[in-house]
């Protein structure tokens, strides 16, 4: 497996928890190491993976160690969670 692969999928599932965890809903803050402790990731890998997000406006920073999805980012986990989180496209 590429490493592209390997952390697409950890940005998927760091996705997919935020968005459990936040009760499917946009602007619900979460906080950061629920995230990263749900997943079992280190803090730097939740770190990546969060940043990921981030940077396409998907996530945001909402206060200090609390993060939440923003409208576009749940309209894009709602996709996803509607394909069965699936990362290739049917």
């Amino acid at each position: 497996m590429r490493i592209s692969q390997i952390a697409k999928g950890l940005e998927h599932a760091y996705l997919r928890t935020l968005y459990e965890l936040a009760g499917g809903e946009a602007k619900r803050s979460v906080f950061y190491g629920d995230v990263s402790l749900e997943l079992g990731l280190t803090a730097e890998d939740a770190e990546q993976a969060c940043d990921y997000w981030a940077e396409r406006g998907v996530v945001e920073w909402t206060t200090l160690g609390h993060v939440a999805l923003t409208h576009l980012g749940l309209k894009r986990a709602e996709r996803l969670a509607a394909r069965g989180w699936s990362l290739t496209p049917f």
